[in-house]
Parts: C-alpha cells; sequence; structure tokens
C-alpha cells in the first residue's frame, strides 16, 4: 500500500512540474516578442504547438489553460503584460480569441501526434501548420469585434504573423521530428505507444 501511495505521490508530482515547467516555457514566449498592434508576435504558437506534439493533447492543453487561468487571475504572464494589465480585461479584450486557440491548438497538435499524422517531416509540420491555423480561428473571430469584419481585420490579426507562424510551424515540426529520432519513445510520451519491432 505504502508502495502504491509512493507511486501516486511521485506521479503526482512529475504532472505539477511538467505543469510549472510548461506555464514558465509558454510565459517566457509570450515576453519575446517582436511588437505588432493590435497582436504582439510572439513565440507563443511555436510552444503552443510544441506542447501539444510533445505532450499530447491533455498536457499540452491544461499547461495553456493553466497560464490562462494564471493570468485571469493576474499575474503578468501575457504579451505586454506589465504595463498591460493581466485579469479579465486581457482576456476579454482583442487578443482574448487568440488565447481560446491556444488550448484548441494544443489539442489538435497532440491528438493528430498521437494518431501518427506527425511520423514524417512533412507530417509533422502540416500538423503543426493545423494547429497554428486553429488558433487563429477564434482569435479573429474574437477580433472582429474591435475591428469589424472588413478587410481591416485581417490587416490587424492576420496578414502581419502569417509568414511568421508558417516558420514557426516547421521549426515545431522539424523539432518534434528531431527529437523523435533522438528521444526513443517520444511518441509514447506524446500520448502514443512505439510501435514494436
Amino acid at each position: 500500500m505504502a508502495f502504491v501511495e509512493r507511486n501516486i505521490v511521485a506521479t503526482l508530482l512529475g504532472e505539477a512540474l511538467i505543469l510549472i515547467a510548461g506555464t514558465i516555457l509558454l510565459t517566457a514566449s509570450a515576453k519575446a516578442q517582436v511588437p505588432f498592434y493590435p497582436v504582439p508576435m510572439t513565440l507563443q504558437t511555436l510552444v503552443v504547438v510544441g506542447l501539444g506534439l510533445f505532450l499530447g493533447p491533455v498536457r499540452g492543453s491544461g499547461i495553456v489553460i493553466a497560464y490562462i487561468l494564471q493570468g485571469l487571475a493576474g499575474f503578468p504572464v501575457f504579451a505586454g503584460t506589465p504595463p498591460a494589465p493581466s485579469g479579465l480585461a486581457y482576456v476579454a479584450g482583442p487578443t482574448g480569441g487568440y488565447l481560446a486557440g491556444f488550448a484548441i491548438s494544443a489539442i489538435a497538435a497532440g491528438w493528430l501526434a498521437r494518431n501518427g499524422y506527425a511520423k514524417t517531416i512533412l507530417g509533422a509540420v502540416t500538423v503543426a501548420v493545423v494547429a497554428t491555423a486553429l488558433i487563429y480561428a477564434p482569435g479573429l473571430a474574437w477580433l472582429g469585434v474591435f475591428t469589424g469584419y472588413e478587410e481591416r481585420l485581417l490587416a490587424a490579426g492576420f496578414y502581419p504573423f502569417l509568414l511568421g507562424d508558417l516558420v514557426k510551424s516547421a521549426i515545431a515540426g522539424l523539432l518534434f521530428i528531431a527529437a523523435s529520432t533522438v528521444v526513443p519513445g517520444l511518441g509514447h510520451i506524446s500520448g502514443k505507444k512505439p510501435e514494436k519491432k
């Protein structure tokens, strides 16, 4: 019984450490940014997609949700904070839809990787591009409330970041493939057991 309890504690501690490390990484990626208005260009899409690819849909999205909850609680984890205030005002602001898209993206990247769609370079990069596109769907839908749904919406929240996000998607896919060749069982880490030889 004591052995089982120790295993449970060790597992919970390990998951907590993964969660903490993931939210720290996501926060750091929010602070490494190229200033644009109204949506700062950061390394977040690279990290969000990477979390899904490497950790799977549950862990990846769990980290993203924990990150959003930290911001809602007022911690300065989001891009542009400080000086911009965190909390509900930030999440309900123009970039709030992109935050929701982060969770969707991590789920999609993790699910697609777990189900074998990221086994090749082309597959992994395609998965990363699809996962990144899923950030834009709620992001643009919500941003349009502030900018209107005309050409200005795409000019503010899509065109300036398209090339950068395609590059970041390629990097995420390539990193996943590179790590898969170096780390045995990486597919198992992301939720898919390695195939028997």
